[in-house]
Parts: structure tokens; sequence; C-alpha cells
């Protein structure tokens, strides 16, 4: 009988140990992301403006023509 208690209470432990690392690893991971998504945002700004004034300075290719 003895055993069996503590088999319960040991299985209740890891069940509230396991319960509150899942807490903190969700809350690192919602930390992590929300301190992240300005600077991905800001990234894409940039990347944005750069792809477009290289759109601007980019010449069109010459035509080659060929006469016979």
């Amino acid at each position: 009988m003895l055993v069996l208690i503590s088999i319960i209470v040991i299985a209740v432990v890891v069940a509230l140990v396991y319960n509150n690392n899942k807490k903190k690893i969700t809350e690192t991971i919602e930390k992590v992301e929300s301190t992240i998504a300005p600077a991905v945002k800001e990234v894409k700004e940039v990347v944005a403006k750069a792809e477009a004034e290289i759109a601007k300075t980019k010449k069109p290719a010459a035509k080659k023509t060929t006469k016979k």
C-alpha cells in the first residue's frame, strides 16, 4: 500500500514539474518571438527598399539586332 501511494505521489510531482517546465518553455518562446518579430519586419522593409532601388537603377538589357 505504501509503495502504491509513493508511486502516485511521484507521478503527481513529475506531472507538475513537466507542466511547469512546459509553461516556462512556452513563455520563453513567446518572449523570443516578440523580440525577433520587429527585427524581422525591419529587415524585410530594408530588403524591399533595396530591391526597389536595384529595380530603378537596373537598365533594361539592350536588344541585339543582327542584320543580314
